[in-house]
């Protein structure tokens, strides 16, 4: 079992510190409310920290309003305050404000509880507002100051794990050199993979509009790359799964096409290999080679799709999967490729 303790989790426990350093100075009580604000508010960016703050409001304001209302018309039992806080659940979702509904009902509960023989105890709930707020912005502070995330360098990581792990079943699938169990089990990785690099992407996708990137240009190009490396990704699972489904049909029909497709793949994976390897400045792709390259696996596909002319259904149904997740792997390369080259220009002038 592995035990690993991350940068969230750091920053998590120094944001509790930094809240009960606060509180404590201030002489507030329910100083866990605090620290819980605090472990709820601390997000896996800074503009989601800055965003989840701008909701929490708006989604403590409805709370407020609610618990108001509930403390004068039905008072504090315990009745009454679930009831708000199903209302307020309802109406936080309704506004899309799903992430601070545990804070909103966090909030809820301690000014509900603050009021006395169904009266409102202004400063009680103005202090139990205050617990929340300490929390939410030393969650914040400490997003901003401590481990700034290098959100670039961690979604390239996963594309390139995936990257390889894809690039290694392109080799050994028509190779048949791997044993199908173990093949089915990289292939649920490699979506694993996939999967949370898209998730990822969508938090690096979120700091475009953050205050904290120096290199505004570049930053905006990389994250354009990376979204063309993710579906590049996509391509290249949906050809690997259609390999491990009509590959061995292929060949007990047609050993030509078979031959063909092989190649096919063959080529597209040294293709994906080096389009990496010239973002990363490793390896510099002759525009004029690799344009005789492409034509050479364009002329290559219209052979396959030539040999399909007069096969019957049977055959159709088992090439044509893999030839179209071929030539849409390709068209995405192409496209990825000409982003790269842009910036490699780019990057030469600079």
């Amino acid at each position: 079992m592995e035990f690993n303790i991350g940068p969230r989790m750091v920053k998590t426990g120094l944001a509790v510190t930094l809240t009960l350093l606060i509180t404590g100075m201030i002489g507030m009580e329910l100083q866990i409310v605090a620290a819980m604000a605090a472990v709820l508010a601390m997000q896996p960016s800074i503009m989601r920290s800055f965003k989840y703050i701008k909701e929490v409001v708006i989604s403590n304001g409805v709370g407020l309003v609610f618990a108001l209302l509930g403390i004068l018309l039905v008072g504090n039992n315990p009745i009454s305050v679930g009831a708000v806080v199903i209302i307020s659940i309802a109406i936080n979702i309704r506004l899309g404000l799903n992430k601070t509904v545990s804070l909103t009902v966090l909030t809820i509960v301690n000014m509900m509880m603050a009021s006395d023989n169904d009266t409102v105890n202004v400063v009680y709930i103005i202090e139990r507002l205050s617990l929340v707020g300490i929390g939410v912005f030393s969650a914040f502070i400490v997003n901003v100051l401590v481990y700034p995330p290098d959100h670039q360098k961690i979604l390239y990581g996963m594309i390139k794990k995936a990257s390889e792990k894809t690039n290694f079943l392109l080799r050994v699938i028509p190779n048949k050199t791997m044993s199908v169990p173990q093949m089915k089990n990289d292939d649920r990785e490699i979506e694993k993979i996939i999967n949370n690099a898209r998730d990822y992407y969508e938090i690096i996708s979120d700091e475009r509009n953050s205050l904290f990137i120096r290199k505004r240009t570049d930053f905006l190009r990389n994250i354009v790359i990376y979204r063309h490396m993710i579906t590049v990704l996509r391509k290249k699972h949906t050809l690997i799964q259609q390999l491990e489904k009509n590959l061995d049909n292929i060949e007990v029909i047609s050993s030509g096409k078979s031959h063909l497709v092989k190649k096919l793949v063959s080529e597209m994976n040294t293709y994906s290999e080096n389009v990496l390897l010239m973002y990363e400045d490793r390896l510099i792709l002759d525009s004029d080679l690799q344009k005789e390259t492409k034509n050479a696996m364009r002329i290559t596909i219209n052979n396959l799709i030539e040999a399909l002319q007069g096969s019957d259904f049977e055959k159709w149904t088992y090439v044509f999967p893999i030839a179209n997740s071929i030539i849409e792997l390709f068209y995405e390369l192409d496209k990825l490729e000409k982003f790269v080259r842009i910036k490699e220009i780019r990057d030469n002038k600079q």
